[in-house]
């Protein structure tokens, strides 16, 4: 009897201990059952998501296989085409020499004038070819272009407009034209008239660099310059030019004896991806006559607003100032200005429609006009029946410093064929 006593307290105290420590391990036990079914749940969760996503794909998968067969044309057999004999050395040669011709591109401008004016000047009251551009083109080599324009018309001779060669890849990042051509002097100036926003350039280019602007021969340098800080883009230009100014222009004199030096200075900002801004400084150093050397001085200055509101939509705000300072002693004004503003709205793909405004002074005035000033309103439509043919209705007030007042009204018809380096804006 007492030794059954003794054995049960021993086996008690050896199980007491026991059944204390299993009582932590089951609580540790539960907790990680308790993280194995939350991950399970979480997986099983993450797998639903994924299956969504694969049926998702497959469905758009499914409606592009769809919506290709739709559009995908038919598949034809065709018979298959015996393999043309090799070409004899001479159509070799024939096909090689067909890469050197040159691109040529014509641009006819077929302009009418209804004029109050009496005097018989040259547009008055006509309907004419007023120019036929000719334009030829070609790569010399990688290094070198040559670009040419010639122009015809029924009221004037055959003219050279432009006949240049460019060399694209100097040292310093140079770029350099020589020959005959219109100088990267302000806007309206150095575009051809189918570039133009309206049918006639604007009077301050025609009274003090010519009727069609200034195209001299000479040689000019170009050169983009590092972009600063921020969306600004400059290039400048310097260049000489043989003496002289376009057809009624009166900034310098008619001898090419001593040349015409000039400059000019592009700045353009891209304000925002629809907005741009281009702002242009220019000067020009020439003679007024064969007796007189560099006494003439031009100050001009440019800007230029663009804003698409679209990809055709496009609003422009463009204007153009020139200053002169002369020592001349033929002028009856000084230090003549003149400048223009011009809006144009691009309203769809086919039509758009703007105005201009010109004002100039006079470099020489009849001392009996009542003033030395030329005025001009102007408001225009043009109709854009493809990229290549353009129709334009324009509108015009001139008030002269002889105090006539005249109305005129254009129509223009200006089509381009062949390979054309500018198209129609």
């Amino acid at each position: 009897m007492r030794c059954a006593f003794s054995s049960f307290l021993i086996i008690w105290a050896w199980v007491m201990p026991l059944a204390h420590t299993q009582e932590p391990l089951d609580k540790e036990v539960q907790s990680l059952k308790e993280d194995v079914d939350a991950l399970t749940q979480l997986l099983e969760n993450l797998q639903s998501v994924v299956e969504g996503q694969q049926e998702r794909i497959q469905a758009l998968e499914n409606e592009n296989t769809a919506l290709l067969r739709e559009t995908k044309p038919p598949v034809v057999e065709r018979p298959a085409q015996p393999r043309p004999p090799e070409p004899a050395p001479a159509a070799m040669g024939s096909r090689i020499s067909q890469t050197l011709n040159p691109d040529i591109g014509l641009v006819i401008d077929i302009a009418g004038a209804l004029s109050e004016s009496q005097e018989d000047e040259e547009g008055n009251d006509k309907f004419s070819v007023r120019e036929l551009e000719l334009t030829i083109g070609h790569d010399i080599d990688p290094y070198t272009r040559f670009d040419s324009t010639i122009t015809f018309s029924d009221t004037e001779d055959v003219e050279i407009e432009e006949a240049y060669v460019t060399f694209l890849e100097l040292p310093g990042q140079l770029q350099v034209r020589a020959g005959r051509m219109r100088p990267k002097i302000g806007k309206a100036s150095a575009v051809h008239r189918d570039q133009l926003d309206t049918v006639d350039e604007p009077l301050v280019v025609q009274r003090y660099l010519g009727a069609e602007g200034l195209f001299r021969t000479g040689v000019e340098v170009s050169r983009y310059l590092p972009q600063f800080a921020g969306p600004l883009t400059q290039e400048v230009t310097v260049g000489i030019l043989e003496g002289g100014i376009g057809e009624g222009g009166s900034l310098f004199g008619d001898t090419r004896r001593h040349p015409t030096y000039y400059a000019h200075l592009k700045n353009s900002w891209d304000l925002s991806p629809s907005t741009n801004l281009e702002l242009g400084g220019t000067y020009l150093l020439g003679s007024s006559g064969a007796d007189d050397r560099r006494d003439v001085q031009a100050f001009g200055a440019d800007l230029t607003l663009r804003h698409h509101f679209t990809s055709v939509r496009t609003l422009k705000w463009q204007s153009e100032l020139y200053a002169q300072k002369r020592d001349d002693v033929i002028s009856t004004n000084d230090d003549p200005i003149g400048f223009y503003s011009l809006l144009d709205f691009r309203v769809s793909r086919r039509w758009g429609f703007g105005a201009r405004y010109d004002w100039v002074e006079l470099v020489l005035a009849d001392p009996m006009w009542p003033d030395d000033k030329e005025k001009a309103y102007s408001a225009y439509i043009t109709f854009f029946q493809s990229e290549f043919a353009r129709l334009r209705l324009q509108y015009q007030l001139v008030e002269s410093a002889s105090g006539a007042r005249d109305n005129r009204f254009f129509l223009q018809g200006t089509f381009a064929v062949g390979v054309h380096k500018h198209k129609l804006q």
